[in-house]
């Protein structure tokens, strides 16, 4: 039996869609309109670590609306919980516990987009022609953050993406009205990239049809090439040695044994949402952990609980575990989250919570000015802060965040607390910062 690796992409780093893992945290009460949790004693929010312009007089004292696009029914519902719980802590955090930025009240407007590119479209044109929002956050489902980039650029609306993977959001989709607090499945890529090279010269991958496992194939298409590797079956940058499932996938048999006939020496997986669980159910059954190596990513705790038990002592790369940043800012973010919630925060709960940081340093940089133009300055003139997993840093001419990312082994999936991992190695932001994968209009924004 071949030694079993187990690294990252997540979605990312990173999973599927289909039953349900066991029960995660309830979300919060979705409602026309939402506020962040009453006032608590919070550390100084950080603010923008690199000067902004002098603040100007704000338009308005009015409540300052934000969209908050999650997924609560659909094929992600199972991160829908995590960032809506991690966006209402971030505000509490950056504001202090008064929920106000420049004297204007900030109001979450909560909106379930059920993983469906129609529905999340019709409820973001919803948020900005009915409930007037000022600025939009989320949302699981990279095809639904393309399609809502696109409405932000039509209404000249900020959008922070989170926690959506495609780097084509940053990369050939770009427009200058869409920034992200989410990794792009181009640095999940980069981070695995010398452990992959290490494990076999044959390479197999297997990815969701959509634009979440487009962009992750050809990120790892690009790391495993660039190693000497040979994919064995679609060997060309528009397939990226891919074997692509549709998203709502069951039965994963067909897919599995065209895997199996390859006899590569790896196999990478990138999936995400609940149906990881009965995906690698199938792949133990149809004995690919015998056949090949497996290199995947550390995914949320309940997945890990339900569906990782295999993978004890295997290493991987994972975008966040609350066990491991040390610094203040996570440590009050573990504690409110055990406080409010009852559990420790998940994969994508420090994604809104950063999201929330980033959104109330560009505000307090305008003096609550919303207004698209005033923010893109700010964001874009060397913009930095501090939050759960150390700095993070917008680069200017992408709008790609540059962020830690850690490599971990799996050394249990029984522990009440979800204490699964230890350490191996924390990746700066800048060892994993993806290339400049702009194009057309926007291609000289790329550095030479």
């Amino acid at each position: 039996m071949k030694k079993l690796t187990v690294c990252a992409l997540v979605l990312l780093a990173i999973l599927a869609m289909a039953c349900a893992p066991a029960p995660t945290p309830a979300p919060p009460t979705t409602a026309p309109a939402t506020s962040a949790p009453a006032p608590t004693s919070a550390p100084a929010p950080t603010t923008a670590s690199a000067p902004t312009p002098a603040p100007t007089t704000a338009p308005t004292t009015a409540p300052l609306k934000v969209g908050l696009l999650t997924d609560d029914t659909g094929a992600l519902a199972i991160y829908g919980p995590m960032l809506e719980n991690g966006f209402a802590l971030g505000l509490e955090y950056a504001t202090g516990g008064t929920n106000t930025v420049a004297g204007r009240q900030i109001q979450v407007i909560t909106k379930d987009t059920a993983s469906k590119t129609d529905v999340g479209t019709q409820v973001a044109r919803d948020l900005i022609e009915k409930d007037n929002v000022d600025v939009l956050v989320g949302v699981p489902s990279s095809g639904v953050a393309l399609a809502v980039a696109e409405l932000a650029k039509q209404y000249k609306k900020i959008y922070i993406a989170q926690p959506a993977a495609s780097p084509d959001l940053t990369g050939k989709n770009f427009n200058p009205y869409v920034f992200r607090t989410s990794r792009t499945s181009d640095q999940d890529a980069i981070a695995s990239g010398a452990a992959l090279n290490k494990m076999g010269k044959t390479f197999v991958q297997i990815a969701p049809d959509y634009a979440f496992g487009y962009g992750s194939a050809a990120g790892f298409y690009a790391v495993v090439k660039a190693g000497g590797g040979k994919f064995v079956v679609n060997d060309s940058p528009d397939k990226a040695g891919a074997i692509y499932i549709p998203q709502d996938a069951k039965d994963f048999t067909p897919y599995l044994q065209k895997v199996l006939d390859t006899k590569a020496d790896v196999l990478i997986v990138t999936w995400a949402g609940a149906g990881f669980v009965p995906l690698f159910t199938q792949m133990q059954q149809l004995g690919v952990f015998k056949a090949m190596q497996v290199y995947t990513g550390m995914g949320d705790n309940q997945t890990l609980k339900s569906g990782y038990s295999f993978a004890v002592g295997s290493s991987g790369l994972i975008v966040y575990h609350y066990t491991l940043p040390k610094n203040p800012i996570n440590d009050w973010l573990v504690q409110h989250h055990k406080d409010k919630f009852k559990t420790p925060p998940d994969l994508f709960t420090e994604g809104g919570f950063t999201a929330a940081q980033m959104l109330v340093a560009g505000l307090k940089a305008t003096n609550g000015d919303a207004n698209a133009d005033k923010l893109i300055k700010v964001y874009e003139g060397n913009f930095g802060f501090d939050g759960p997993k150390g700095h993070y840093s917008v680069r200017p001419y992408d709008h790609v965040l540059l962020q830690t990312m850690y490599v971990v082994k799996l050394t249990n999936t029984t522990d009440p607390d979800f204490k699964f991992f230890d350490l191996v190695s924390e990746l700066t932001p800048e060892q994993a910062a993806p290339p400049c994968k702009l194009e057309g209009e926007y291609a000289s924004r790329c550095p030479k």
